[in-house]
């Protein structure tokens, strides 16, 4: 079967997903689909809160975007009833961690002693993906393992990792 809204209906419908109400564990793009957003990049793609994803001068400046109250067809790009509750959503620790990490690295000074230490660490990544913070979990762990690379850090830097680790641990 396609992936698409009225064929996953039709699987909620025959598991008889209304019936356990069971909890649900996805990356964001599926959550999304399951929960009516419309697809590819939007302006409110957060099934959480109406952050705009287009409003670059206020990323990384503006703290609380408001709560998303609810999820109605033809408001902030909900383009569907959603197939499942919401509420019963669980959010992935592994892409919350991959996208703290991304967000991390993209925000170091690339011309400053950390960057360099990220990017001896793993000598096969491309530029590309070293400057976007594309790394998957093990690199991850490896960062957060090496005492080189925070004493090569800023004191914001540091914070600011020093934060992620106790994220990353507290899951």
């Amino acid at each position: 079967m396609k992936e698409d809204y009225e064929n996953v209906k039709q699987l909620l419908l025959k598991i008889n997903y209304a019936e356990f109400n069971w909890q649900l564990c996805g990356d964001f793009k599926m959550l999304g689909f399951l929960l009516g957003l419309q697809g590819s990049y939007t302006k409110y793609s957060c099934f959480l809160c109406l952050w705009n994803s287009r409003a670059d001068g206020e990323h990384y400046k503006k703290i609380q975007w408001p709560p998303r109250k609810e999820l109605m067809p033809g408001k902030y790009n909900v383009i569907k009833e959603p197939l499942v509750c919401r509420e019963k959503v669980l959010l992935s620790p592994l892409h919350i961690k991959l996208g703290l990490v991304k967000q991390f690295v993209k925000a170091l000074d690339f011309e400053g002693e950390s960057f360099p230490e990220i990017r001896a660490m793993f000598p096969k990544l491309s530029d590309a993906k070293l400057k976007g913070g594309i790394f998957v979990g093990p690199q991850i762990t490896t960062m957060l393992k090496s005492r080189t690379l925070e004493d090569k850090m800023t004191e914001t830097e540091r914070r600011a990792w020093q934060a992620f680790r106790d994220v990353v641990n507290g899951f």
